[in-house]
């Protein structure tokens, strides 16, 4: 296969991803979630079936949104910035928004909202799309451009979507009211700061993959995110505007990838070591139990991690390896976590 630019990036993030494995990351001073159960360690295997599969032969995907108001299925792919459409009750996807749209040559994180719009993130945008139409709606530009990754998002309750910055330790917002007048105006808009983490994030190399997954609470009044360099939780309070390190015990989450929260319930990919987490959180998010882990090669790299018809679906992003197994799937795990 071709080593195009596009491949070439994922190369790099692959060579620097599969660092976190080695790196050294220091454990972190818990304290117990309000409710204590024995951790439940499991070594596999998870027995993960295909769901989706995905056209082409440089898929690379990395993120995964489900369009509850119908059941669609929205899938990204890094390598090329495409974005695919499973629709409800297919196993197939096919191309919803061809690479390149909108100058997009690599996309992350996606999210179906309430509304029908779907959001895609690459490093330096976060563009809106009817689902509809596939009409571009509105775009976000990152404050610094060329240095950012915007790497995923999840909105809450109020229609505030949050995004992580992989690259500069920031959460930015977009809140409805800002989304009303950048739909209106055609104009982009540069992206608000939420969280500044910098003062929380550990010590890392210039360049690194820090801010990873972020996913908000059952009743949207915090919201957690992962750095994916030292498996380090943050709860991000909406009300107060500050974020705290997450105390956790009973396992390592580095290398963590995609979250998903149910009620009190995490679940986490860890790209590095593919692995899926299930913590118990208490009330508030700030603090946890891992009490269940499963490691299977049959994960592919895993970088994201939805529910949807009453399963856990899981992006199998084969980043890194080699030879690539085709087709690039989404897998449904049917037992094992």
């Amino acid at each position: 296969m071709r080593l195009t630019r596009a491949h070439r990036s994922l190369a790099a993030l692959a060579l620097a991803l599969s660092g976190l494995v080695a790196a050294a990351a220091a454990p972190s001073t818990a304290l117990e979630p309000e409710t204590v159960e024995t951790p439940k360690k499991v070594d596999g295997p998870l027995y993960v079936q295909d769901a989706i599969s995905l056209p082409g032969t440089d898929a690379y995907p990395e993120g995964m949104s489900v369009d509850y108001r119908n059941g669609d299925t929205y899938i990204t792919s890094f390598a090329t910035g495409a974005v695919y459409k499973a629709p409800a009750g297919q196993t197939q996807a096919q191309v919803w928004l061809p690479a390149g749209t909108d100058g997009r040559t690599e996309a992350m994180g996606v999210e179906a909202d309430k509304n029908g719009r779907i959001w895609v993130c690459d490093k330096n945008y976060v563009t809106l799309y009817d689902a509809a139409t596939k009409a571009r709606l509105a775009r976000f530009v990152t404050p610094t451009p060329g240095q950012s990754v915007l790497n995923d998002l999840d909105i809450t309750q109020d229609g505030t979507a949050y995004i992580t910055d992989s690259n500069r330790q920031k959460v930015y917002k977009v809140t409805p009211t800002q989304l009303t007048e950048a739909i209106s105006s055609g104009a982009d808009r540069t992206l608000t700061v939420a969280f500044d983490l910098n003062s929380l994030v550990a010590p890392h190399e210039e360049g690194a993959i820090t801010l990873n997954g972020i996913e908000a609470g059952q009743y949207s009044n915090w919201l957690i995110t992962v750095d994916m360099m030292t498996g380090d939780l943050f709860n991000l309070n909406i009300a107060t505007g500050k974020a705290t390190k997450v105390q956790f015990v009973g396992g390592s989450l580095l290398s963590a990838d995609g979250l998903m929260i149910e009620k009190n319930k995490m679940w986490v990919a860890q790209f590095g070591t593919n692995k899926i987490s299930r913590l118990l959180l208490n009330s508030e998010g700030t603090s946890a139990l891992v009490e269940s882990e499963a490691t299977d090669a049959s994960l592919m790299k895993p970088t994201t991690i939805v529910r949807k018809d009453g399963s856990i679906h899981v992006v199998r992003s084969q980043f890194g390896l080699d030879p690539t197994t085709l087709p690039f799937t989404v897998g449904r795990i049917s037992s094992g976590i």
